[in-house]
C-alpha cells in the first residue's frame, strides 16, 4: 500500500471531522436569524469595527514584522535565537492572559498619561497585533531563508543599489511566502476574542468585534443570533482562504510557465 493512501485516509479523517461540525452549525441554524444580522446595527458594527481593527493591526505587523523576519533569516546569532523565542510568546500563551499584561501596562499611570488605550479601538488595534503579528515574522522569516543571498550580492556587481538589489530579488521570489504571513496575520486579528475583549472592553457598537458581538448574544441567550453569525463567520472565513490560494497558486504557475 503507498505511503500517499495511507496518509490520505488521515486527511478523510479530518476532513470528515471539520465537515460534522460545521454541518451541524449549519443545519442547526435559522435562515431567519441570519437574515436578521443584516439588519442587525450591532452586527454591522462590529463587522465594521473588526474589519478596521484588523487591517491597522495587519498594517503595522507588515511594518515592523517583515523587517523583523528579514533580521531572524539573515542573522544567525544568539541574540537573533532569543528574539526568535521571544516572539513565540504571543503564539503560546492563551490571548486572555495577553489581554491582562497589556490591561496591566497600560493601566500603569506613566503610561496612561501618554496614550489612552484602554476601552478604545486603539487597545483593540494593540491587542489584536500583540497576538498575530508573530505569523509575519515567522513567514518572513521562513521566506527569507529560502533565498541566497548570493541573489543580492549578484544585483549589486551588476549596479543595483542595496534597496534595489533587495527588492528586486530577495522580496519577490519571498512575496508570496509574505503575504501568506500577512493574510493569517488579518484573519487572526479578525477573530481576536480574549486581548480584544480584555483591552478594548467589548462594549457593543464601539469596541465589540464579531467575536465579542457573538460572545454577547450567548450570554444573552440569543443562541440562534450567535449561531448565525458563526455560520456567517465560517463561510467568510472559507472564501477568503479559497479565493487567496487560487490567486497564488495562479501566480505561482504563470512564474513557472514563463
Amino acid at each position: 500500500m503507498k505511503l500517499t493512501t495511507i496518509s490520505g485516509a488521515f486527511v478523510f479523517v479530518l476532513a470528515l471531522f471539520i465537515l460534522l461540525i460545521i454541518s451541524a452549525g449549519f443545519l442547526l441554524t435559522d435562515m431567519g436569524s441570519i437574515l436578521s444580522l443584516f439588519k442587525d446595527d450591532n452586527f454591522i458594527g462590529a463587522v465594521i469595527f473588526g474589519l478596521k481593527s484588523s487591517l491597522a493591526a495587519t498594517f503595522f505587523s507588515a511594518l515592523l514584522g517583515i523587517p523583523s523576519g528579514y533580521y531572524l533569516a539573515r542573522k544567525k546569532s544568539i541574540l537573533s535565537r532569543i528574539l526568535d523565542s521571544l516572539f513565540d510568546i504571543p503564539l503560546i500563551i492563551p490571548p486572555l492572559i495577553v489581554g491582562v499584561l497589556l490591561l496591566t501596562f497600560f493601566n500603569i499611570s506613566a503610561v496612561s498619561r501618554v496614550i489612552e488605550v484602554v476601552f478604545t479601538f486603539t487597545g483593540a488595534v494593540i491587542a489584536q497585533f500583540f497576538i498575530s503579528f508573530p505569523f509575519t515574522v515567522k513567514a518572513s522569516k521562513n521566506a527569507f531563508e529560502m533565498i541566497p543571498p548570493v541573489y543580492e550580492r549578484i544585483a549589486m556587481t551588476l549596479g543595483a543599489s542595496r534597496f534595489r538589489s533587495f527588492y528586486d530579488t530577495t522580496f519577490k521570489l519571498a512575496f508570496n511566502g509574505i503575504m501568506g504571513g500577512l493574510i493569517l496575520s488579518w484573519l487572526r486579528s479578525l477573530g481576536e476574542f480574549g486581548a480584544t475583549l480584555m483591552v478594548g472592553g467589548g462594549i457593543a457598537g464601539m469596541t465589540a468585534n464579531i467575536p465579542i458581538n457573538i460572545y454577547l448574544n450567548m450570554t444573552e441567550g440569543n443562541f440562534q443570533k450567535g449561531l448565525a453569525a458563526s455560520v456567517l463567520v465560517v463561510v467568510f472565513a472559507f472564501l477568503c482562504v479559497l479565493v487567496l490560494k487560487l490567486v497564488f497558486s495562479r501566480k505561482v504557475y504563470n512564474v513557472e510557465a514563463e
